[in-house]
């Protein structure tokens, strides 16, 4: 098995433990990795400049002082 350069390395997956400040044991890296790996595989490899938006975004208006029943 080739490695594909968006694969995720031990040492990602012992910054991501360490960050989220998981008590996961050295001996099951391994097995975090493949399954972080197989996990981000899809995500990496889908093209966001291919996909069409449906619609736009909603804008939200925050600063409306008064909601219709006249309460702040």
């Amino acid at each position: 098995m080739s490695a594909d350069p968006a694969d995720i390395t031990l040492d990602e997956v012992r910054e991501r433990i360490r960050v989220a400040r998981l008590p996961i044991p050295e001996n099951r890296l391994v097995l975090i990795h493949s399954f972080l790996r197989d996990a981000l595989r899809p995500i990496r490899a889908f093209d966001t400049r291919e996909a069409s938006t449906v619609e736009p975004a909603p804008a939200f208006a925050a600063a409306v002082e008064r909601n219709r029943h006249g309460q702040r």
